[in-house]
């Protein structure tokens, strides 16, 4: 008895049963070198927490499989020649999150296998995703993709659905020392590591269900020079959303469309 009301306490609530999927692209504004300061000095950083992170595997997913494929490098730590002596290029092909250190960009669109299950939440595989049109239109605009990612998730109440965290384009900065003001619970530094690289976008993606859908965001965006203690603007929006409606979050310098789909498993 113990032991079954133990493993139910463990499994999430997922509200009604209802899965969902949702599509988010966020681009470029075109306005990260206007003189306008949105700097926040004041910024807390500790409120960019998030609760699952679906994107690091992935993109740990598409840099070994570009490795694999020859297109691009194994990891620095693993271009030893004698390291290298009797391996197979998919056994020297294991990049790991402390290889994110070492890149400039992540892909703008993460790979993932493509799944059908309501196990747990995960990530859509490019295929899976619909925005073709609208990234077409936003190419033919001169705006630049940051990232463009989906997933699969039940929907859950305020208090109880996940924040995922979104982060992608360009790395600005990386962290060798710990700020004083910047603990591990800080979105920008997970408890396993010292150092982590900061990027362009940053933060993460909340949707609850309460009758109707409702998408909470909170995101920072940097540019390069920033420090690891400021941000050149802050992201945070708040709307109740239409399933199956393409929403449209606006900022100077970024924008974001998301769709909610219901996943009929």
């Amino acid at each position: 008895m113990l032991i079954t009301l133990l493993a139910m306490l463990s499994v999430p609530s997922y509200a009604d049963g209802r899965w969902f999927e949702i599509e988010v692209l966020v681009f470029e504004q075109g306005h990260t070198q206007s003189t306008e300061t949105l700097r926040n000095e004041e910024l807390d950083l500790s409120r960019y927490q998030y609760d699952n992170d679906l994107l690091t595997p992935a993109y740990l997913y598409t840099l070994n499989g570009q490795c694999e494929k020859g297109e691009i490098s194994p990891p620095t730590r693993a271009n030893d020649v004698f390291a290298l002596q009797g391996q197979t290029q998919s056994s020297i092909c294991n990049y790991n999150a402390a290889d994110m250190v070492n890149l400039q960009r992540v892909s703008k669109v993460p790979n993932a296998e493509a799944q059908n299950h309501t196990a747990s939440p995960y990530l859509l595989a490019p295929e899976q995703l619909q925005f073709d049109e609208q990234r077409q239109a936003l190419r033919r605009k001169g705006k630049q993709v940051l990232l463009h990612i989906g997933w699969r998730f039940a929907g859950q109440s305020k208090r109880s659905a996940p924040r995922f965290r979104l982060f992608g384009g360009e790395q600005v900065a990386t962290l060798s020392e710990l700020p004083e003001q910047m603990t591990q619970d800080s979105l920008l530094l997970s408890p396993s590591t010292h150092y982590e690289p900061q990027w362009q976008l940053d933060g993460f993606l909340k949707v609850h269900l309460n009758h109707y859908l409702y998408i909470t965001s909170n995101l920072v965006t940097r540019a390069i020079g920033d420090t690891d203690t400021s941000v050149s603007g802050e992201f945070s929006q708040f709307r109740r959303v239409i399933s199956g409606e393409i929403h449209y979050f606006d900022h100077p310098q970024i924008g974001m469309l998301v769709q909610i789909r219901r996943f009929n498993h």
